[in-house]
């Protein structure tokens, strides 16, 4: 890299005000242990009757309202008023349930992150200078929880381009943990909002040139992970026609970004492969969309955020898995140069694809990007490839906000994605591939369509588009959101909520090898 680029990636790097610095990192760098003044002091129980002794304990000498209220009110955290300063207390158990048969994510993990996230917008109302947080009995993961949900409640657009109107100092942070526990935290944290972040940034700041820069910029000091851009002449090598077609109506051009983890010790394991979504604006073409539908489609590179979040994460904990992310970049624009709906175009794998509808540009990029990262050799060709996209609104219809749609190939594969999702609290709901639609994909002058004309089933349809360029590598695919409306656990919205971020590292984490 010369000078001027290094110069160009450090000015994009700041323009864009990538989260650096964690809250957990300045928290704990402003601890004074001396201080009283504007102390919280937060406890948490594993257990309801350890949580309610405690608490009768604390309000023994208080005001009879305060007595009435920790012993009547039915919750899980408790706000009380001592003559030592404020306290909170969290029960950690699990709730009681009678939903049976229903989606649910009740872990230890889950319930610790979303209601210390919950208790996180407290502190700035209660002018919170120190903060001693006791974790009791509390397990690691229940720890682990607590702690992230404090790092993702911390996140804030606004402060991180420095477009509030009033400075939040970080108060001070007392934890007796061991430093490997708040070390996997800050990692986890920063990992989901720096995919957050990048969801969240206007598509007039990030577009294929910019997404590119700082994806270098922030592995270049890496020892573990290496990035590589395919511009648009290695695209036209490549024959990556479908990625080059979405991508040529826009001013910056298309590119593929490839970032490739390995470590030393990584042994024999075979990759892990996975694909990202990164139309960093989607006006859906010719196939205008509606500005109603167009409102949030800065977020339609919110897989390839994921990717970039979990590259991160990659790279902090040094986790022992080779991995090779693929980014497909590129603005869904309209211009001169837009392709059109009738023409036909070969993919990279050489088969041809009529368009049906521009606005199904999501699966061609994808479609080519997964040629690539299947077509890898030796001791880089996958044992696994899974790619993450907002895909369809057929999936949102079916699933709502929350739930991803998972579509795979292969049992083992998409069994450990589901119960990732469960454990982290990050879930992902499995649909079905079925055969009898194999009839949408047809078209009179190509092997493929892009897009079905029938309504119906369009999650299904897609992903099995996508079926067409994954070989005989397990694969599974995920259509996500990418984004809350509304403040929800530990995440403040609206804005980016860095789906897939927590299930992928926790697949990783629960052992699943290719």
């Amino acid at each position: 890299m010369s000078k001027v680029e290094a110069a160009l990636v450090d000015s994009v790097v700041k323009h864009l005000g990538m989260p650096d610095k964690t809250w957990l990192e300045q928290g704990l760098k402003n601890v004074d242990l001396s201080r009283q003044e504007g102390l919280l002091q937060i406890r948490l129980f594993s257990s309801t009757s350890e949580f309610e002794k405690y608490g009768r304990e604390l309000t023994q000498g208080s005001l009879s309202w305060q007595r009435r209220f920790m012993h009547n009110k039915k919750q899980q955290s408790v706000q009380l008023s001592t003559e030592t300063g404020p306290h909170i207390l969290i029960d950690l158990s699990a709730p009681e349930t009678e939903a049976k048969g229903m989606l649910e994510c009740t872990g230890e993990y889950v319930l610790a992150r979303d209601l210390m996230g919950q208790v996180f917008a407290q502190f700035e109302p209660l002018m919170v200078q120190q903060i001693d947080i006791n974790f009791d009995h509390c397990s690691e993961s229940a720890v682990l929880g607590c702690l992230t949900g404090l790092e993702l409640a911390a996140y804030d657009y606004r402060q991180c381009r420095d477009d509030r109107d009033s400075i939040v100092s970080v108060p001070g942070l007392r934890l007796n943990l061991p430093q490997s526990i708040i070390e996997r935290a800050v990692a986890q944290g920063l990992s989901v909002n720096i995919a957050r972040h990048l969801v969240n940034l206007p598509a007039a700041d990030l577009n294929p040139d910019t997404y590119a820069l700082l994806v270098s910029e922030l592995f270049s000091e890496s020892t573990n992970s290496s990035v590589t851009i395919w511009d648009a002449e290695r695209l036209k090598k490549e024959k990556m026609d479908l990625l080059l077609a979405v991508g040529k109506a826009a001013v910056n051009p298309p590119c593929l970004i490839h970032i490739r983890y390995r470590q030393d010790d990584a042994g024999a394991r075979k990759p892990l492969a996975l694909v990202g979504k990164g139309i960093t604006f989607d006006t859906g073409g010719l196939d205008l969309k509606p500005s109603a539908f167009m409102r949030l489609m800065k977020k339609d590179m919110g897989g390839s955020a994921a990717l970039v979040g979990l590259a991160v994460w990659l790279d902090r904990t040094e986790f022992c898995q080779p991995v090779d992310i693929w980014l497909a970049v590129a603005e869904n624009a309209v211009g001169d140069k837009s392709f059109r709906p009738g023409d036909v175009i070969r993919a990279r794998n050489g088969k041809t694809v009529e368009i049906d509808n521009t606005d199904a540009e999501g699966r061609l990029v994808l479609a080519d990007a997964l040629s690539v990262a299947v077509s890898e050799e030796d001791e880089d060709r996958p044992g696994a490839v899974i790619d993450v996209a907002t895909l369809t609104g057929a999936a949102r219809v079916a699933l709502g906000l929350q739930i991803g749609a998972l579509f795979a190939n292969d049992k083992c594969l998409s069994d450990a994605l589901y119960q990732a999702g469960i454990d982290s609290g990050d879930p992902v709901w499995p649909l079905p591939m079925v055969s009898a639609y194999k009839n949408e994909l047809k078209s009179p002058v190509a092997q493929l369509v892009n897009s079905s004309s029938n309504r119906f089933g369009g999650a299904i349809t897609a992903a099995m588009f996508l079926a067409e360029f994954t070989e005989d590598i397990p694969w599974a695919h995920l259509d996500v959101n990418a984004w809350v409306s509304e403040t929800t656990g530990a995440l403040k919205g609206p804005g980016a909520n860095g789906q897939m971020v927590q299930c992928l590292i926790q697949l990783l984490e629960n052992g699943f090898e290719c």
